[in-house]
């Protein structure tokens, strides 16, 4: 059950994040540039992106242990990826305060400012919060969000201002971090540079350890198709009751190469994994026509979700730079939810 945060839990946050921005850490660091905040295991790392170095969006992303370097990390090489612009940044778990324009703030975010009596003016001056979390549209922060955040920054602002006064220097380029730690009951600190636990994108092999399966797939006959298969992120606000934060489905896509006909698509919820949804349509389509003799998929995602389906059944698998047949169909969905 979702609780909203307290005006007086919001004054907190503010007031944390306004002198944070007095201290202009963007001119400091570039959004690559991490700092570590360390709570007790080497797991439970807080990690910092400070944005807005080359002037366009204030901000601070923040990261909560692997699972958020993970996704930062996928923000970062996304291009490298081949992933979508789209599907990296939905699929990104972090909290974040941006400083922008009045336009881009929510009726909700507007109404904080005016109750807590900020008043803001000019371009990127508009402090405001959004929460990430993969299967969800960007939104407002609940009260724990509310809690961990302020926690963080305030964190954060005793981080940077050793960083000023001790005048670190930071191999960032080379995979380090400025990094932040906390002894037992935060009673005392031990800050300098660390190198990052893992500076890629670390990805799972989706692994099918039903052996009835297992026996049957490489039974299946084969057959001439040439197929695509990708997940997209819808990247819309959808609003459901069962859901406390509007959800943002994902696609799971299946479709013929050389005609470039969908042959099954499944719109996903946040409470199901797109690629497991995809290795189910392919199955289904292997026992029905047989087993394709090429799968082209665009990511390393998708093709680790896809590999053991095509190592058991003797499929190629192949990634290529773009899928021409599926993506007129992605674009069509794109706008169809976006009016």
């Amino acid at each position: 059950m979702r609780k909203e945060a307290s005006l007086e839990q919001w004054k907190i946050l503010y007031e944390a994040a306004t002198r944070i921005k007095e201290l202009k850490p963007w001119e400091k660091f570039w959004d690559m540039d991490l700092i570590g905040i360390r709570y007790g295991a080497d797991e439970e790392t807080v990690f910092f992106s400070i944005l807005g170095h080359g002037g366009d969006c204030y901000g601070i992303a923040v990261y909560e242990g692997y699972e958020g370097l993970n996704s930062f990390l996928m923000l970062a090489m996304q291009q490298s990826m081949n992933l979508t612009p789209e599907y990296a940044m939905f699929n990104q778990r972090n909290l974040t305060c941006y400083w922008g324009n009045r336009d881009e703030l929510t009726v909700n975010q507007r109404k904080i400012i005016k109750d807590l009596g900020y008043t803001y003016r000019g371009k990127n001056q508009w402090l405001y919060f959004l929460s990430y979390e993969p299967g969800y549209y960007p939104y407002n922060m609940d009260e724990d969000e509310v809690l961990r955040m302020s926690t963080y920054l305030q964190d954060l602002e005793l981080a940077l201002r050793y960083y000023d006064e001790t005048d670190m220097h930071v191999d960032f380029e080379n995979g380090n971090m400025f990094l932040f730690a906390f002894g037992r009951d935060k009673k005392t600190w031990n800050f300098g540079e660390e190198a990052l636990p893992f500076t890629v994108f670390q990805f799972g092999n989706l692994l099918i350890t039903d052996e009835a399966l297992l026996s049957d797939l490489p039974k299946v006959p084969k057959c001439n198709a040439v197929l695509e298969a990708e997940v997209s992120v819808l990247g819309a606000s959808v609003t459901d009751k069962k859901y406390d934060r509007p959800a943002n489905p994902a696609l799971s896509l299946l479709g013929d190469a050389n005609t470039g006909t969908v042959i099954k698509f499944e719109m996903v919820g946040p409470e199901d994994d797109a690629i497991v949804m995809l290795a189910e349509i392919l199955i289904g389509f292997i026992f029905r026509y047989g087993a394709p003799k090429e799968i082209r998929v665009s990511n390393v995602i998708v093709e680790a979700g896809l590999e053991q389906i095509c190592n058991v059944c003797g499929i190629k698998l192949r990634r290529v730079k773009r899928l021409q047949g599926l993506d007129e169909f992605i674009q069509g969905m794109y706008h169809r939810y976006s009016l």
